[in-house]
């Protein structure tokens, strides 16, 4: 594939969920791997992302050259880029802003800003408004919305099954600690969005997996890995949010999920207002057709 090598890591994602369905069993276990793994390979070595994808090193490189790249370490450097870096854990980043001290509060709110605005512009370029609109109509017309997102997104998920409620559009939310509902109350004629982010909470998942069992429709919010691990089974709306200091903002995320919100309950009234239309003109037709 020479000259049509990814110049960036959504193209690199955009070309992995072309090509999974198409790849080797060794490879297409190199795929998944790196879907997942995104923020691991800056740094992973060739042995590393072998082990890690359970397939011999020779494996790897073939993946590599079906991706377009010359080989394993031209693949890794596209990952190097500041905003793919490995993700410090909570310990770490403490200690990074322990050693900054007090000195620059002001400027780590401007990161934070500048990290939302790049977020949010680079949105922009990978929501399909096309998906979008869909997303929209499934989840109208669903008779029940369940709204999940574990971890870092419940907050995002909980403000979105708030607005949904605001809009009129019935809506349940899954995540929070000790809630004892899950995928089992989903049914055919309901909907489901998720919310989640590499790495994946595994509760997400699941439930998104029994929720496809039982019928439902599946929207996703999510990064490029976490569209790729459901494949068919949801409609994703996808995006990749900058960090800030080791932490991510989620400006795009909310502010995506606030807009699909509200054109859900725009699309439901329009339905209602319709089927009122409807029911009326149907009510005079039967009242004319009777004797005087």
């Amino acid at each position: 594939m020479e000259g049509n090598t990814p110049h960036s890591t959504d193209e690199f994602i955009a070309r992995l969920s072309e090509m999974h369905a198409s790849l080797p069993r060794r490879l297409r276990q190199c795929a998944e791997y790196a879907a997942h793994q995104q923020a691991r390979l800056a740094q992973a070595t060739i042995a590393e992302f072998a082990r890690g994808a359970g397939v011999p090193a020779s494996a790897v490189v073939r993946f590599c050259q079906a991706m377009g790249f010359s080989g394993y370490a031209q693949m890794r450097d596209l990952f190097r880029s500041p905003y793919e870096l490995p993700r410090p854990d909570y310990a770490q980043r403490l200690e990074q802003l322990s050693r900054q001290g007090s000195a620059r509060p002001a400027g780590l709110l401007a990161e934070f800003v500048e990290a939302g605005l790049h977020s949010l512009e680079r949105m922009i370029d990978t929501v399909d408004a096309q998906a979008f609109d869909r997303a929209a109509g499934i989840l109208s017309k669903a008779g029940l919305v369940h709204v999940v997102g574990h971890g870092r997104c419940f907050a995002a998920a909980a403000h979105t099954a708030y607005i949904l409620e605001r809009v009129e559009v019935p809506a349940l939310l899954h995540g929070a600690f000790g809630q004892m509902s899950g995928a089992g109350s989903v049914r055919k004629d309901d909907a489901v969005l998720a919310i989640s982010f590499s790495p994946p909470v595994p509760e997400t998942l699941d439930f998104c997996d029994q929720a496809a069992g039982n019928g439902a429709e599946l929207v996703l919010i999510g990064d490029p890995g976490v569209a790729l691990r459901l494949g068919d089974t949801a409609l994703p709306l996808v995006l990749t949010e900058v960090e800030a200091a080791g932490f991510r903002p989620l400006t795009a995320t909310a502010t995506l999920a606030l807009a699909l919100a509200a054109a859900t309950g725009g699309l439901r009234a329009h339905h209602r207002k319709s089927a009122g239309k409807s029911g009326r003109r149907a009510s005079v037709s039967a009242a004319a057709g009777r004797p005087g």
